[in-house]
Order: structure tokens, then sequence, then C-alpha cells
């Protein structure tokens, strides 16, 4: 990495001013609450769609919603995860919407899968979402900035990148816009953490210039917004190329930035991975707007399964809707969506260590272990503290 090491004091003062937090499922909040608090983590993040169908209300009911705040009370959650669906630039950005309604063979299936068929649905499970994260005490409440198919490698995106960000960037604005309407937004209201895009098979807000764009263009009075960097989407775009370390995407994503650092790489998987992250996560237009890290790692692919969305021929996917479904979703949790443990996949611990050092040092960030494909998520936890911090239950090995 380009970046000093810190010193042993310095690296001190740093830990200091990083605070903890594991993704759970649903069938991991019973244990939560007991399981943060006996390693000295300060909480548990918890997907919304997760807990309640994203087409359903919040909560029916006051005693609904009371039973459910008591819910994420109990396991601890101090960190909440929206829904999200996906197509938002041609659903809620009227982008192409007609290609849209033929994808999903009519506005029937368009209805149900989103909701409604104006957006006001999502909007308003959005802003009950936010209602529900400062009710809590909520630390983040953290929001897709990401458009991909409904069908993952079914369709190939036909919308331009610099289309679809210009989208996020509204629909950023709207959800801003909902949330003050409603009496939501100060200064002590939860951050709203933008989560970056993966690549291949996403698009949307992917890189720091990206999100230096998103900051400029849309109206935050109250200052909520930040960046929640996830590694593991970062680490989508590289992978092996004949045993050397590249970007595997179509040339028109190639950057002049991108192709420099596969030359200083030299071939070398891990040193093109922790500069590519570095080169986003520290870039001093954005270091201070940066929440949180979520952190986890990502196992180097030897194929470019996904290209401008959609699956390569050797992988195509026939059959029913369900069936394209199943086998697209697999493809993407096996080579990208993975979120193995740290060390397990293209990164080195120390390395990562390095960078939240290098961000704590300017303020407080959270860590966020991103960790919710593990069939054990406690044990996986356990694992990835040992390998970043030397530590076992909150205590210094």
């Amino acid at each position: 990495m380009s970046t000093d090491t810190p010193t042993p004091l310095t690296a001190h003062v740093a830990r200091a001013a990083v605070t903890e937090y594991v993704t759970c499922r649903a069938a991991d909040l019973d244990a939560a609450g007991a399981s943060t608090r006996s390693r000295g983590i300060r909480g548990a993040e918890v997907f919304m769609a997760d807990l309640k169908p994203r087409t359903s209300p919040l909560a029916a009911t006051p005693e609904e919603h009371a039973a459910l705040l008591a819910t994420l009370r109990s396991a601890g959650v101090r960190r909440i995860h929206s829904s999200y669906w996906a197509a938002p630039t041609s659903f809620v950005g009227n982008v192409q919407f007609g290609e849209l309604v033929e994808r999903f063979d009519g506005t029937a299936r368009v209805r149900e899968y989103f909701g409604d068929l104006t957006g006001a649905h999502m909007f308003s499970r959005w802003r009950d979402e936010y209602a529900l994260a400062r009710e809590l005490g909520a630390d983040a409440y953290v929001f897709h900035l990401i458009d991909y198919m409904p069908v993952d490698g079914a369709w190939e995106f036909t919308v331009d990148r610099r289309v679809v960000l210009d989208a996020m960037i509204v629909l950023t604005q709207q959800f801003l816009r909902v949330l003050d309407e409603h009496g939501l937004m100060d200064e002590n209201s939860p951050v709203i953490e933008l989560e970056n895009a993966g690549w291949g098979l996403e698009f949307g807000a992917q890189t720091a210039d990206d999100f230096v764009e998103v900051f400029a263009r849309v109206y935050d009075p109250a200052r909520r917004l930040r960046v929640g960097w996830d590694l593991n989407h970062l680490l989508h775009a590289v992978g092996l190329a004949n045993g050397n370390g590249a970007f595997l995407l179509p040339d028109a994503e190639l950057t002049q930035p991108m192709r420099e650092l596969e030359r200083a790489a030299a071939g070398s998987i891990r040193d093109l991975s922790t500069e590519w992250i570095a080169r986003n996560v520290c870039d001093e237009r954005l270091i201070d707007r940066v929440s949180a890290l979520h952190v986890s790692d990502c196992v180097a692919k030897t194929v470019e399964y996904f290209r401008n969305g959609v699956l390569d021929e050797a992988h195509a996917i026939d059959g029913t809707w369900e069936a394209r479904q199943a086998e697209g979703l697999r493809i993407v949790l096996e080579h990208y969506d993975n979120h193995v443990c740290l060390g397990d996949g293209v990164l080195e611990p120390a390395d990562v260590r390095e960078l939240i050092d290098t961000i704590a040092l300017r303020h407080p960030v959270m860590v966020l272990h991103e960790l919710k494909n593990a069939s054990d998520v406690w044990a996986e936890l356990d694992r990835q503290r040992e390998r970043l911090w030397g530590t076992r239950q909150g205590t210094e090995l």
C-alpha cells in the first residue's frame, strides 16, 4: 500500500477510534445481543428485508412496530441496512421504463416486485426504516446506490453507467426530501451511509470520483450523507488473467488509472487489490466522509462471468424466470458477493488493518464485519478479528 505504516503509538490511537459491528441475518438475532457483548462488539447490523418482506409495510400496527423495536434492541442492533430493489434507474428514474416492463413480462409483475407502479411504496418503506433507525438510536442507516438486474446475468445493461449515476443522485435527493418532509432529518439523526456498488454485474456509485460527484450535487444541509465502502464490492472488479492480477472488466470500463495500477502491480493480485482499494477508500477528497469499512474478502476470479451485466455464453442461463434467478444468484454468491473471511481471498489482513488505521487517525470509523454468507457467523467473526487485530473475544493476544 502507498500509505505510511503507523508507529505502535499511532496505531494504538487509531484502534481507539474504531468501533466494530457484525452483519446478522434474521436467524442470528436471538444470539446477537449476548454474542456481541461478550466480544466487545458495539452491535449488529440487520437487513430490514430479512425481517419483513420489502413489498409489505414495515409494521402494519403499533403493536407490530413495538415488537420489531423490542427485537432489535434485544439483539443489540446498532446499524440498519435498507431494503433495496433491482433496476431503480428504470423504475424510479423512468429511464427506459418500457424495457423494464418487457423484461418483467408486463406491469402486473412489475407491481408485484416493487409494491406499486409509482415508487411511492419504495420511498415510504425507506422512510419507515429510517424512522425506526432514528427511534432505535442507530449509528447508521445503510442505503444502496446500486443498479442491477432483477435476474442476475439474464439481461445486458442498456443504460450507460453515466446515466445510472445521474439516476442514483436523483434517487438520493428524493430520499432526503421525503425524510425532511416527515421531520426525520437533523444533525442528530443516524448518518445515511451510501454503500458502493460492485462491478461486472452492477452499476451505480462505484469509485471515489463517483461519490465526490454525489456529495457535490446532492443537497444535504443536515450533513447526514457518508460513504460506507464495501471492500468485497470493490474486489468484484479484480481477478486473475493467465495467473496475473488484472481488472476483469470490459475495455469501456477500464480507466487510465486502472491500467496504470495493473502495470504497477506487475501481475501481483495482492498489490493490485490493495492499491485499488486504497486509491478509493483513502482518496483525499473523500476520506473525511468515510463512515465505515465493510470488511470481508473475495476469492480471486479466473473467469469474467459477467460482462456489462450479462453472463458470458459459457454460463448463460436457460429455463424459467425462477430457474435463471436461482442459477444467477449461485454464481454471484460463489464468485462475486461471497464475503469470505479476510485472508481467505486476495487480501492480506495486515494491509486492511493499515487501511483502517489510516482513516482512524483522521476521525472515528466503523468497521462492519460483513460475513453474512457464513453458516456460523460467530466463528467467522472470531477468525476475522483474530486475523485483523490479533484478538479473540475482545482480548489482545
